[in-house]
C-alpha cells in the first residue's frame, strides 16, 4: 500500500485510540498549504489602496480584482481537477497546484497594469481550485466520521490564521517595500511547501462511510455522481447555506482593512496587526471549539452538524451591524472579532456532514462543487457586492458607504441559516441512504465493503 497497511486502517474503522503522528503532520502541512494560499487572498486585500492609486481604479474595479479575476478561472478549472482527484493521486495534484498558484503570485508583482494583474490573478485562481478539495479528501480517509468535524475545523484554521498572516504582514511589508515586492514575497515560500510536501507525505488510501477500505476500482462518472448529490436533499441545502454565508463572509471580511483605514482611520501600518488580533484568534479558537462540540453532539443526534451553523450563520447580521456602527474603533474591532467567529467557525460541522453525505470517490467532487460556489459566488460577488454599494452609496455618506456595503451583504448569513435549518428536516435520512446504498463504482453496499 501507499501509505499505510491494511491492518492501519482496520484499526481507524474499529476505533483504535492510537492515531499515528503522521496522520496529523499530513493535516499541518495541508493547513500549512492552504495558509499560503489565504495570505494571498488577505494579501491582497491589504494592497487595494495602493493598487487604487497606482493604477487610478474605482472601488467598483477592485471589487472585481479581489472577486470576479480570482474565481472565472476557478471555475472553468474548480470541477475538472476535484474529478481528477476522485480518481487519482490527490498529494501530486496538490503539488502542481501550490507550484502555479505561487509563482503567478509572485509574477503579480511585476505588473504594469490592470489588465495584467486581472490575468495572473485568473491563473491564481486556476492553481488554487485543486487544492483544497483534494486536501478535504485525504483528510476525511485519514480521520474516522466521529473525528472528521474536528480533523476539518483544524484544517480550516487556515482561513483566520492566513488571513491574520496576510493581513499584519502584508501591511508592514506594503507599508515598508509597496505592494509589488509584498506579493513577490508572498509566492515564494509555497515552492518550498511543495518540495516538504513530496519528500514526507503519501497518498492515503479512501475509506468508506464506515471507516473501512473502499475496495472501488474507478470513481462513478462525473453525471452519475451529480445524480447521487442531487438526490440527497439535505446536502443541497447545505450546499445553499454554505454559499451563501460566505458570500456574506467575503463581503465583510475583504473590505474590514479599507473599513477601519478610511473610516476610523486607524494607521495603515497598524491597521493589519489591529484588526488580526482582534479577529482572527477567536475565530481560530471558535473553529476549533465548534468542531469538537459538533462532534461530541452528533453522537447523539446529527443534526447538530447544521444546527450549529444554523446558529452561528444567524449571528453574522447583528454582529455586522454593531461592528460598524461602533463610534469606537475598539469597540467596532471588537465585535467584528466576535462577527469572524459567527461567520467562520461553522465550517467543520459543516464540511464534514458534506464529506459524510457522499461516497468516498465523490468526496473531491463535492469539495470541488463547494469551493467552486463559495469562490465563484463568495470570493466574486461578496466583494463587488460591497464595492457597487459603497458607491452607490458614496455620493450621499461619504467614507461611510463602505460599511453600508459590508452590513447590506450580510443579509444573505440570514438566508444561509434558513438553509442550514431545512437541511436538519432530511440530513438523518440522507445519511441512511449513503450508509446502506450501493456505490456507483461497484454495485455494492456500503456496508458490505
Amino acid at each position: 500500500m501507499d501509505a499505510l497497511s491494511e491492518a492501519g486502517y482496520r484499526n481507524i474503522a474499529v476505533g483504535g485510540a492510537a492515531v499515528p503522528a503522521w496522520r496529523y503532520w499530513t493535516l499541518f502541512l495541508l493547513v500549512t498549504m492552504a495558509t499560503f494560499s489565504m495570505v494571498d487572498k488577505m494579501a491582497i486585500g491589504v494592497l487595494l489602496d495602493p493598487i487604487k492609486h497606482d493604477f487610478d481604479l474605482s472601488d467598483k474595479q477592485l471589487g472585481l480584482l479581489t472577486g470576479i479575476a480570482f474565481s472565472l478561472f476557478f471555475a472553468v478549472a474548480g470541477i475538472p481537477l476535484g474529478i481528477v482527484a476522485d480518481r487519482g493521486n490527490r498529494r501530486n495534484l496538490i503539488a502542481i497546484c501550490i507550484t502555479i498558484w505561487s509563482m503567478a503570485t509572485a509574477a503579480c508583482g511585476l505588473t504594469t497594469g490592470l489588465g495584467q494583474l486581472l490575468s495572473l490573478r485568473l491563473i491564481v485562481g486556476a492553481g488554487e481550485s485543486g487544492a483544497t478539495p483534494s486536501a478535504v479528501s485525504m483528510i476525511s480517509d485519514l480521520f474516522p466520521a466521529r473525528e472528521r468535524a474536528k480533523a476539518l475545523a483544524i484544517y480550516y484554521l487556515f482561513t483566520p490564521i492566513g488571513s491574520g498572516i496576510g493581513l499584519t504582514v502584508g501591511a508592514i511589508l506594503v507599508t515598508a517595500y509597496g505592494w509589488r515586492t509584498t506579493l513577490i514575497m508572498a509566492g515564494l515560500p509555497g515552492l518550498l511547501i511543495v518540495v516538504i510536501l513530496l519528500l514526507t507525505v503519501k497518498e492515503p488510501r479512501r475509506l468508506n462511510t464506515h471507516g473501512h477500505l473502499d475496495h472501488s476500482a474507478a470513481a462513478p462518472p462525473f453525471r452519475e455522481a451529480l445524480k447521487f448529490i442531487a438526490t440527497q436533499r439535505s446536502l443541497l441545502h447545505i450546499c445553499a447555506a454554505i454559499t451563501l454565508v460566505t458570500i456574506a463572509v467575503n463581503a465583510f471580511g475583504m473590505w474590514m482593512y479599507p473599513f477601519f483605514t478610511r473610516v476610523d482611520h486607524i494607521p495603515p501600518a497598524a491597521a493589519g496587526w489591529q484588526i488580526s488580533l482582534a479577529t482572527f484568534p477567536a475565530s481560530g479558537i471558535g473553529m476549533i471549539l465548534v468542531g469538537i462540540i459538533a462532534d461530541r453532539l452528533a453522537r447523539r443526534d446529527e443534526r447538530w452538524r447544521v444546527w450549529i451553523p444554523a446558529m452561528l450563520a444567524f449571528s453574522c447580521f447583528p454582529l455586522a451591524v454593531a461592528a460598524i456602527s461602533a463610534k469606537n474603533p475598539v469597540v467596532g474591532l471588537a465585535f467584528t472579532g466576535v462577527w469572524m467567529v459567527g461567520g467562520t467557525a461553522w465550517y467543520g460541522a459543516s464540511y464534514a456532514a458534506c464529506q459524510t453525505l457522499v461516497h468516498p470517490r465523490m468526496r473531491a467532487t463535492i469539495s470541488s462543487i463547494l469551493l467552486l460556489l463559495t469562490t465563484l459566488l463568495g470570493f466574486g460577488i461578496g466583494p463587488l457586492l460591497t464595492g457597487a454599494i459603497s458607491d452607490f452609496f458614496a455620493p450621499s455618506v461619504g467614507v461611510m458607504s463602505v460599511g453600508y456595503g459590508m452590513v447590506g451583504a450580510n443579509l444573505l448569513a440570514l438566508w444561509g441559516g434558513v438553509h442550514f435549518l431545512l437541511a436538519a428536516r432530511s440530513l438523518r435520512h440522507d445519511l441512511r441512504v449513503v450508509s446502506g446504498s450501493p456505490s456507483p463504482s461497484n454495485g455494492r453496499p456500503a456496508y458490505q465493503r
